[in-house]
Parts: structure tokens; C-alpha cells; sequence
């Protein structure tokens, strides 16, 4: 072999080493969403009035950068909460193809603030320092979190700035888990 073929085959040796190696090091990011009927009333007539009923149905999305230490790099939570509504006749209240917006995209008119445990805050600042918790550690260590029976953090640290449920939250980490490629 000549002085300039060695060179080539070890600087494509070099080049295959190195693309290699950052395939076997790369970051895998998964999404995953979980929806659940979260209330349901029965429309109803009575004495002469009539009343309205519907489901509210929330969906949770997570997006989830896991290093190839297995440990999250990167998270992100919303949650869409949708209510549809029909009258005591079965006449449906919702406009087809109406937008929903996020909890996130609502931000403060989310509306949340007043009725959050101080110094908690809305809903976006609540799930932004539960994402806070989960940078850092491993899906299996963030899926351990100890909730009370309402799905809500157990840390006295925690619930201090996350006082919302995130049981959901939990359960579209587990999705986006499983989806990380």
C-alpha cells in the first residue's frame, strides 16, 4: 500500500470511529400522550328547567430527551382540556372544529392562580417545576415519585412550587418512554 492509501483508510477509520461513536452516545427523544374522561354530568329536565350536561376529557402530552445514560435531558409537559357539552334534548353545545387551547398556550387566562396554593402559581409555572424535578434524573427514578391518592406530589419540597395532580403527567412520561427512539 502506498504512504497515501494508508492515510485514507485510516482517516475513513477515524471518520466510521467517530460517526459510530456519536450514534452510540446519541440522545433519543419520545413523545406520548394519555387521555382520560376526566368528568362526566347527565343532562336532566327538572320541574319545568332544564339543565345541561357533558364529559370533560384531558389529554396530556409529554415530550421526553433521554441521554444515552438514560437520564432525562430534557422535558416538557401540556395538557388540553377539553368539555364537550349537549342539552337535556341531546342537542350538542360545542362548535365543530373549534380550537382547544393548551393550559401552556393559555398561560394566565388559564385562570388557575386564584384558586393555586400560594406561592404554587398557574398551571404552566406549576408543570414547568415539576419538569424542573424530572431534568436530572431517570425515567424509572421520576415514575417512583411518591403521589398522594389525588395524584399530587408528596414532597414537602415539591408541593411547594407543584401543587397541580400529575398523575397524568406520569403516565405520558411512561408513553414517551416507550416511544424514545
Amino acid at each position: 500500500m502506498t504512504k497515501k492509501m494508508i492515510v485514507l483508510v485510516l482517516a475513513l477509520s477515524l471518520l466510521l470511529g467517530s460517526v459510530m461513536m456519536a450514534q452510540a452516545s446519541a440522545e433519543t427523544m419520545g413523545l406520548g400522550a394519555y387521555t382520560e374522561l376526566a368528568g362526566a354530568e347527565s343532562a336532566y329536565e327538572e320541574d319545568g328547567d332544564a339543565y345541561d350536561g357533558g364529559y370533560t376529557v384531558e389529554t396530556t402530552t409529554c415530550a421526553v430527551v433521554i441521554g444515552d445514560d438514560n437520564v432525562i435531558k430534557s422535558i416538557r409537559f401540556d395538557m388540553t382540556q377539553s368539555k364537550l357539552g349537549f342539552t337535556a334534548k341531546g342537542e350538542v353545545l360545542n362548535e365543530a372544529n373549534s380550537v382547544i387551547a393548551s393550559k401552556v398556550e393559555l398561560k394566565e387566562n388559564y385562570g388557575m392562580v386564584a384558586y393555586a396554593k400560594a406561592p404554587a402559581g398557574e398551571w404552566y409555572t406549576q408543570a414547568a417545576a415539576f419538569e424542573s424535578f424530572c431534568v436530572g434524573k431517570t425515567v424509572d427514578e421520576v415514575l417512583a415519585f411518591e403521589l398522594s391518592e389525588d395524584g399530587k406530589l408528596v414532597d414537602a419540597d415539591m408541593k411547594t412550587s407543584c401543587s397541580i395532580i400529575v398523575s397524568s403527567f406520569l403516565q405520558s412520561l411512561k408513553l414517551a418512554a416507550a416511544n424514545a427512539r
